[in-house]
């Protein structure tokens, strides 16, 4: 890596969101976009939404996606299209997101991969051993998948602006039936009527687990930010500040994400209207 690991990690905590689904996206976004600067240090910005079904582009190509996200909508579930790769993935207030941001556009996919699974081992140690690779039918598959005990807990997807990298990952804490969503959400979107180009291979809801259930203890979103605060800080230099962001990048981050990338976000209350129909 290109930037010394002597500098110190700013670990940002942003809190848990509830209102557009796109909002947490272009915070990482700002945040990325604040690497041009000579004083840019790396940062691990932490964030919670709840709840909704965060699309990739792949989703786009389902038949009936907008008869399925009405349905959900009035399930409670906002939406959102991102722009990191990979298929939909379920967030709710038991799923800790967190971004890695680094001031570096130089450093491999692979080499970058590699170091936040080493920052994830150490992490998430006191849960048990994680292990990465596809974990074949959960959803939005891949083999930067993370699982314990055979099921998966999390995925990671990378992407880079024109100033830095920035690595995203979601991790299944407490205990949801995400895997039985996703099953529900594609048979609703038409993936089985699909015969040929289908955009995903089928979901599996029993591949999908947590680490509070599959560990058998209680745990929630806050007993793991401290405990992976306190090991990554036992063996990389991090500090914790409070979020911060210049307003300016905020409002220019947005409009990239919705203006420029056309990404599309829409709260429960947007999708569960009758009249509510996809862009076009």
């Amino acid at each position: 890596m290109s930037f010394s690991v002597n500098q110190p990690f700013h670990w940002m905590d942003s809190g848990i969101y509830q209102g557009q689904p796109l909002e947490p996206l272009y915070r990482d976004e700002a945040l990325a976009a604040g690497m041009q600067r000579e004083s840019a240090v790396p940062i691990i910005h932490l964030w919670v939404y709840d709840q909704a079904l965060y699309l990739g582009r792949r989703d786009a190509r389902l038949p009936h996606l907008e008869q399925a996200l009405h349905q959900f909508g009035q399930d409670g579930f906002g939406c959102v299209l991102r722009s990191s790769g990979g298929a939909c993935v379920p967030l709710d207030a038991g799923v800790l997101n967190i971004a890695w941001l680094l001031p570096d556009t130089a450093i491999s996919i692979d080499a970058f991969f590699a170091f936040v699974a080493d920052m994830l081992q150490v992490g998430l140690r006191d849960y048990g051993e994680l292990e990465f690779g596809e974990v074949v039918g959960s959803y939005c598959a891949g083999e930067y998948d993370f699982s314990l005990h055979g099921k998966k807990i999390g995925g990671m997807a990378q992407r880079r602006t024109r100033y830095g990298s920035i690595l995203q990952i979601c991790i299944n804490i407490e205990e949801r039936p995400r895997g039985e969503w996703m099953e529900r959400f594609y048979a609703l979107a038409g993936l089985d009527e699909m015969e040929a180009h289908k955009p995903i291979p089928g979901i599996v809801g029993s591949t999908v687990g947590s680490i509070a259930g599959l560990t058998g203890k209680p745990t929630t979103v806050d007993d793991v930010k401290a405990r992976l605060f306190a090991a990554i800080r036992s063996q990389w230099p991090v500090i914790s500040v409070p979020f911060s962001v210049e307003e300016s990048l905020l409002a220019e981050s947005e409009h990239h994400l919705s203006q420029r990338l056309q990404l599309f976000s829409f709260t429960a209350k947007e999708l569960a209207i009758p009249q509510w129909r996809l862009p076009k």
